[in-house]
């Protein structure tokens, strides 16, 4: 049985790693130490609200766009229309995005 030199490679650098301390590799917060999930999830979803407040009326003024300009056509008003609702439903999920996090939180948690 022939072993090939892509199997040995990974075994002798795993052998090599497993000698020592497992104590040696730590992980840091990349918030801050006294960062907890609550206050990580708090500032992704944040960010993320920023982020739709930005992206959702480009979008909106895309789908008004369409709409105005579809000359009559039905398949892009439609589209138009579509694209208008998704944005603002979009819109309306990020805003309440905090609420929903801290019912999850509470069921899951339950302070």
């Amino acid at each position: 049985m022939r072993i090939s030199k892509k199997l040995i490679v990974p075994a002798v650098l795993f052998l090599a790693m497993a000698g020592q301390k497992a104590s040696a590799i730590t992980f840091t917060n990349p918030l801050g130490k006294d960062t907890e999930l609550d206050d990580m999830i708090d500032k992704l979803l944040g960010g993320l609200l920023w982020l739709a407040i930005i992206i959702c009326p480009v979008f909106i003024l895309w789908g008004a766009f369409l709409v105005a300009t579809s000359g009559g056509d039905q398949e892009k008003t439609k589209k138009g229309r579509q694209i208008i609702t998704y944005a603002a439903v979009g819109l309306l999920i990020m805003a309440l995005s905090g609420v929903i996090k801290t019912l999850i939180y509470d069921l899951v948690i339950q302070k």
